[in-house]
């Protein structure tokens, strides 16, 4: 069990929302929109059965559940930490002093931007940007972005909608779909892009991410379906302003003699985020947040920090495939 794992499952208890539904061959397990059931064999199910109840009475350390539940002491482990992995669990001794853990939204947002702002720092500057500047791109890098730009575009509505379905404020409904409504057909403005350089039509229709790619934007779907938090959370890391960036790409781009009619719908895309002040989603979003527990501002930043990592490995992905003198570009579903 990791050192996460570990602190969150101290003293492990059921989130209040966690419904169980005993049955006569499994137990089913509910939180949210997710659920699972778990069976054992007849012998071992009065031993999971007090599991799964001392689990919403808390104030047991896994020892002790061990300790009350023998014929599972070896999947206890394995069971919290599966528990842990998929959001149910807070600590019960949390509960003893909630004016110490609990934040407002507007407080949490405070305290995530300064967690991802020294999270940046731990890891390296963009390879991405540092080659740009140092003018070492080559014509194929650069299409190779516009490629993955367009997969996150083209599949940005669709990994939003999830989140409309929670039952949320009214005010947070209205942000939500503003911002639903403001990213629809973004995807057409990188289609002018990669149509300039001959990239069009029945190719794009066939086109596959990067794993990284489709990694990042797997996790944006996943938060709007079973996180909202970590959703409204990761908005700020997918609309950063970067005005630093489109500088350096304007300046590649005519270096290496793209036309505009490449780079300039790039731009405006970024511009059309700028105007809508779309970096300031989150902010608003957590505003509407009356209060966030210990245990999700700890699933948030967990979160956060991997779709960072993620975005980080994809520019270096980037680097490498669209780096190699015979790469297949574009990557269309049925290539060899």
């Amino acid at each position: 069990m990791n050192t996460a794992t570990q602190a969150l499952a101290s003293i492990p208890l059921f989130k209040d929302r966690v419904v169980l539904t005993f049955k006569d061959s499994e137990v089913e397990i509910r939180y949210g929109e997710q659920g699972f059931a778990i069976a054992v064999p007849p012998e071992d199910r009065p031993d999971l059965d007090q599991l799964l109840r001392r689990l919403q009475v808390g104030g047991q350390s896994p020892a002790q559940l061990a300790q009350a539940c023998p014929r599972l002491q070896a999947q206890i482990p394995e069971l919290l930490q599966e528990f842990e992995r998929r959001g149910l669990l807070i600590q019960a001794e949390s509960l003893t002093h909630p004016a110490e853990t609990c934040l407002t939204g507007r407080q949490f947002y405070s305290v995530l931007s300064r967690f991802l702002e020294r999270l940046k720092r731990r890891f390296p500057p963009s390879p991405f940007s540092q080659q740009m500047a140092a003018g070492s791109l080559s014509r194929q890098h650069i299409i190779g972005y516009a490629l993955e730009a367009y997969h996150v575009t083209h599949l940005c509505p669709r990994l939003l909608a999830p989140a409309l379905a929670h039952q949320e404020s009214s005010t947070t409904q209205a942000l939500l779909q503003s911002f639903f409504v403001s990213e629809l057909h973004h995807d057409c403005l990188i289609e002018k892009s990669l149509s300039s350089v001959g990239i069009e039509g029945d190719q794009l229709k066939q086109m596959q991410p990067l794993p990284t790619t489709f990694s990042i934007c797997a996790a944006l779907g996943l938060f709007a379906q079973q996180h909202p938090l970590s959703f409204k959370a990761a908005l700020m890391l997918f609309e950063e302003d970067e005005p630093e960036f489109y500088g350096l790409f304007t300046q590649q781009c005519e270096t290496l003699g793209l036309p505009a009619d490449f780079y300039n719908p790039i731009l405006r895309h970024a511009q059309i985020n700028d105007e809508g002040a779309h970096d300031q989603i989150t902010a608003a979003l957590m505003a509407e947040i009356p209060y966030v527990s210990q245990a999700d501002q700890q699933r948030v930043k967990k979160n956060m920090a991997l779709l960072m990592e993620g975005m980080i490995l994809r520019t270096y992905e980037i680097l490498e495939y669209y780096g190699q003198a015979k790469a297949v570009i574009p990557r269309c579903f049925g290539q060899a």
